[in-house]
């Protein structure tokens, strides 16, 4: 089946939109506002890659064509490269700003929503969860390692889930 580009595109606007919103939801408890967050998936070519990659996340009916799957791969690895608010920006964990780590935190919150409650598909079954399996490893500094689990339990015991998921009832079902 054939999906027109503009629909795949007008797509992931809207699920970017939410997934930004819902992270500066997260960031609003801990008194922080990221304007900027994730902008590079606006413009091509990292728009176009990760577009396709959202609407086969939503659609997993919908095939992705070889040369849709290369372009998301590589988009996913400029932005993590790139955004300051990934791991993969820096050299070493003990690099990462706090106002980064903040962004981060809101990040991993704002996906295991979206994993759990929108798309019904999180193999970690917390933000914490996932921070233990995947980040934990990573070299953190003792005072990165507390921040983190202290802006995790924050957050978790603070957010009003009702209002996050009115964030993510703006998506379009297709």
């Amino acid at each position: 089946m054939h999906i027109p580009a503009e629909e795949i595109l007008n797509f992931h606007t809207h699920r970017t939109q939410c997934h930004i919103d819902c992270l500066n939801y997260f960031a609003s408890l801990l008194g922080y506002h990221f304007p900027e967050h994730d902008n590079d998936k606006n413009h091509d070519p990292i728009r176009i890659g990760y577009a396709y990659g959202n609407y086969v996340t939503y659609h997993p009916g919908c095939m992705m064509p070889a040369a849709a799957l290369d372009a998301f791969k590589a988009a996913k690895a400029e932005h993590h490269r790139n955004a300051p608010h990934h791991v993969e920006h820096y050299a070493r964990m003990s690099d990462i700003p706090k106002i980064r780590l903040a962004e981060m935190i809101c990040d991993w919150h704002s996906a295991n929503f979206e994993e759990t409650r929108i798309l019904n598909n999180c193999e970690y079954s917390s933000v914490s969860d996932f921070f233990d399996r995947i980040m934990g490893p990573r070299d953190w500094t003792q005072a990165q390692r507390e921040f983190v689990r202290e802006t995790i339990e924050l957050i978790a015991a603070t957010a009003d889930m009702s209002r996050v998921q009115e964030i993510w009832r703006r998506l379009p079902r297709m």
